[in-house]
């Protein structure tokens, strides 16, 4: 089986990092083209060619409404949404409407051609560049991923990115929060800091589009026995609007207006979308330059009518333009300390993340608002532990996180009543889902009592009133559910004396991915049976008590950390077969002690027939019988009792989402095919561009052989004229080429050269290999023969090879010094051009000739035994002859 490999995604609305892990692989950052450890969100579209991240964004200068960015904010919204109008506003060069078969916004591509991209199939398209980038990288194929979210991402926001993944054939493990993701990280490097008491610490995330602090606790649990940290959210506060992206947009504004002070041209610079990119590719490198000067110079060559733009911007200035943004940047952290019922004095620390956090002002009124110092880790990369914390196949240490629910959830529905006088009224009942910061994944049931007809419910957002910007605020409603088989199910199984009716349980669970889910829906009812029972004697209360597993009824509660089960186990046959048990081990006992006392009284009477013994015997069996007739009285008689049986059964369900519509299949299947048509376009082109320089880079490469020296004097005037001309027309094709061929004729175009080049090459290549082989030739010469040198000077007791051996390497090394000098000979007469006698191969052979004998004489040395002396038997000779 291949390696498994895991990826993590840090998904920002301005750039995105990949990390992975995989068997020998620690957890590490994937590196892009440019070697850089994150890359821009954007996507370049123009006729049927597509660029993604900085290649995107350098085209996007040229070409704005071709290159989409910042495609997170407009996630699972329709074109009213007050987040999409304030995208439209920044970036008025984009077309969007609204999609017909979603009601989600979608851009305009060309609408002579009716090409059409939604974001999700943008953002689509950007998870799987990443997903390529990944896979170049860990050098195998990875299909799951784990990705990160703002942690104020609704339930459509969540559905969206997910079916962008879908689109983009990534198995999404989980979808968990950038503030979870940044705490999980922080604290695994630090477990051993984390004890039995809670630490409180704040994190602060102002990022391009939005700003987000939230408040964490450490602190070490015990779960199953086991103490392992923990790290949970305790508040969020957010604001939606506020980052670096708004500090840029306003400093794009700036430079419009010094430009337009100077009347340089007649023309609109704000109605030239060419020169708007412009401007906000400056101000974006203008607000980095800010952040550590207290003044730089603006410059942009050619910005409209061949007129440049030179303009010299303080900080101060900056500052001045951004003054209303500087009053809401200590919000989100109040907002986070009010939600987490927590003061600012708990916090035992402040860590920043975000580059906008680098901003001279913003920590200025950070330092201030917490009146502690704070830890700037804007570096991090907060998605790295991820990946191996969610997947079991590597082995991490335990560490729980407990994420919060940013949004509270309720259910909504009618209950209908009929007062005394028979008028009936409606009334709308609200019940409470999940509380703000309730921790996920996790289960509820909502129980619908007393009603005995088909109902609908809806499930909506609960109170919305701590979002203060109007931006945030979105639709209440989540979806719609309408069960049907209530009634149905009242008439078969509710309202006669036996059964009674419970009422409707729906069960919803919040997955770790943060979206909620309906998972069923039953109808639930009592059923009323008789039971029958015995009143146990004092010997089967005392077999009840050794079989505990007996009893008239229970319940049985499992229960973990975030899930509920319960389950009532009713012991209707039970009783009466435990009972029926009961007796008859009882009874059994019985029939083995009175089996035994007459097997032993029979033998007994055989050997001694003695009237005493008779006696005895007719004594023992009374009192047996007596026993028994004693236990049959005890046992109680039966009576019957009633007992309450839970049953439940599905209903039907119909939900209709409200937020996020699920496109439908063909809507789906549309935009898959649009995907992988533009993914094998740019295979093709990779093809193709591969193709296009390897021929380019063999024409140079040839060209250059045909005046180095050695090259050029392997050649006749003959080959250096085809050759060269070869490479010239070829060169002279591809200047000349008209349209786009395929990568296959580059190939084959290529290959010719190789077929009318590859004499002179191969003579070339063989005279080069032949140097280093002739010089392991003597070597092995030399070393042989010093070898054969030292057998033949061995005395003959001592001698352990045999003349044949002796013969075969003697004859060996002659024959192929022999060969060595005629070749020598015969190669030195030739020309350079002419094709050489003297072969690597054949130089190899001779080698493996020479050094397969040696090896076998070696060996024959090492497991060679001495030849016994023959002087004791000489010795024997004398003295007898003595």
């Amino acid at each position: 089986t291949g390696a498994i490999g895991v990826m993590s995604i840090d998904l920002g609305s301005e750039w995105i990092k990949i990390a992975i892990v995989k068997p020998g692989v620690p957890m590490e950052i994937v590196l892009n083209k440019e070697s850089k450890r994150k890359t821009e969100v954007a996507v370049y579209l123009k006729d049927g060619e597509r660029e993604f991240g900085s290649s995107a964004i350098g085209k996007g200068v040229r070409f704005p409404k071709n290159t989409y960015i910042y495609l997170q904010e407009l996630l699972g919204k329709s074109l009213n949404h007050p987040m999409v109008q304030l995208y439209q506003k920044r970036f008025p060069y984009y077309d969007l409407i609204d999609d017909p078969d979603t009601g989600t916004v979608t851009f305009v591509h060309d609408a002579e051609k009716k090409i059409f991209y939604s974001p999700e199939e943008l953002m689509g398209m950007m998870l799987n560049y990443s997903r390529n980038m990944a896979e170049e990288y860990a050098q195998q194929p990875i299909d799951a991923c784990v990705l990160t979210v703002p942690a104020y991402f609704n339930q459509a926001e969540r559905k969206s990115l997910l079916y962008a993944a879908d689109l983009a054939g990534l198995k999404v493990s989980q979808l968990m929060d950038d503030n979870t993701a940044a705490a999980l990280n922080y604290g695994v490097f630090r477990r051993h800091d984390i004890n039995t008491t809670a630490t409180y610490m704040m994190f602060y995330d102002m990022g391009s589009s939005s700003t987000t602090a939230t408040v964490i606790s450490y602190q070490v649990v015990k779960v199953n026995g086991i103490a392992d940290p923990q790290v949970s959210v305790k508040g969020v506060g957010f604001d939606r609007t506020l980052g670096g992206l708004e500090m840029e947009l306003r400093l794009r504004d700036h430079l419009v207006k010094r430009f337009n002070e100077n009347k340089k041209t007649q023309s609109d610079v704000t109605k030239n979308p060419r020169s708007m990119a412009k401007l906000f590719k400056e101000a974006r490198r203008l607000k980095k330059v800010l952040s550590a000067n207290v003044d730089h110079r603006a410059q942009i060559e050619g910005l409209i009518d061949d007129e440049d733009m030179r303009v010299k911007v303080t900080r101060e200035e900056f500052e001045n333009l951004c003054s209303d943004l500087w009053d809401r940047v200590a919000q989100p952290m109040k907002d986070a300390l009010k939600s987490s019922e927590l003061t600012m004095d708990l916090m035992s620390q402040i860590l920043l993340i975000g580059g906008g956090t680098r901003v001279p002002k913003v920590q200025e009124i950070l330092l201030k608002e917490s009146g502690n110092e704070f830890c700037d880790v804007t570096n991090v990369s907060y998605h790295l532990y991820c990946a191996p914390w969610w997947n079991s196949v590597f082995r991490v240490k335990t560490f729980h996180v407990k994420a919060g629910a940013v949004y509270p959830i309720e259910i909504e529905f009618d209950r209908r009543s009929t007062n005394d006088e028979g008028v009936e009224s409606v009334k709308q009942v609200k019940r409470t889902l999940f509380q703000r910061n309730n921790p996920y994944p996790q289960r509820k049931v909502i129980t619908f009592n007393r009603f005995y007809e088909d109902f609908n419910f809806t499930v909506n957002y609960g109170d919305l009133s701590f979002l203060t910007d109007p931006k945030e605020v979105f639709d209440r409603k989540i979806s719609q559910v309408a069960l049907a088989g209530v009634a149905t199910a009242h008439e078969k199984y509710g309202g006669g004396n036996e059964t009674e009716s419970k009422g409707v349980k729906a069960h919803f669970r919040m997955d770790e991915s943060g979206v909620l889910n309906l998972e069923s829906v039953t109808f639930i009812k009592n059923a009323l049976c008789s039971v029958g029972t015995l009143q146990c004697s004092k010997n089967v209360k005392l077999i009840c008590m050794m079989y505990p597993g007996y009893k008239t009824g229970g319940t049985r509660r499992k229960m973990n950390s975030c899930e509920n089960y319960e389950q009532t186990y009713p012991q209707v046959e039970s009783v009466y077969e435990m009972n029926k048990t009961v007796e008859a081990i009882v009874n059994e006992t019985i029939d083995v002690e009175s089996t035994l006392q007459n097997t032993a009284e029979s033998d007994d009477k055989s050997e001694h027939k003695t009237k005493t013994e008779e006696k005895m015997k007719n004594e023992t069996k009374s009192k047996v019988e007596e026993k028994t007739k004693t236990e049959q009285n005890e046992t109680k008689k039966m009576e019957t009792r009633v007992q309450k049986v839970k049953k439940s059964f599905p209903l039907e369900v119909q939900i209709m989402s409200v937020d996020h519509e699920e496109p439908p299949s063909a809507h789906k299947q549309l935009s898959e095919e649009k995907l992988e048509a533009l993914s094998a376009k740019d295979a093709w082109k990779l093809a193709r561009e591969t193709a296009i320089n390897k021929l380019e880079s063999y024409i140079y490469d040839k060209r250059d052989k045909l005046y180095q020296e050695e090259y050029e004097q392997a050649l006749t005037n003959e080959e250096r004229e085809a050759i060269s001309t070869a490479l010239s027309e070829a060169s002279d094709w591809m200047d000349e080429l008209e349209g786009e061929p395929g990568p296959e004729v580059f190939n084959e175009k290529r290959q010719q050269l190789k077929d009318i080049a590859r004499p002179w090459l191969r003579r070339v290549k063989q005279r080069q290999d032949t140097i280093p082989l002739m010089e392991d030739l003597e070597s092995s010469f030399n070393y042989s023969s010093h070898f054969l040198q030292a057998v033949l000077a061995l005395p003959e007791e001592a001698q352990i090879y045999t003349p044949v051996e002796i013969t075969t390497l003697g004859d060996l090394i002659k024959t192929s010094v022999d060969w060595k000098n005629e070749t020598v000979k015969a190669e030195a007469a030739l020309k350079p051009y002419e094709d050489p006698v003297l072969k690597p191969d054949d130089i190899k052979q001779k080698l493996m000739d020479l050094n397969r004998e040696m090896q076998y004489l070696i060996n024959k040395a090492k497991t060679a035994k001495p030849k016994k002396p023959k002087t004791s038997s000489k010795k024997n000779e004398t003295k007898s002859t003595t």
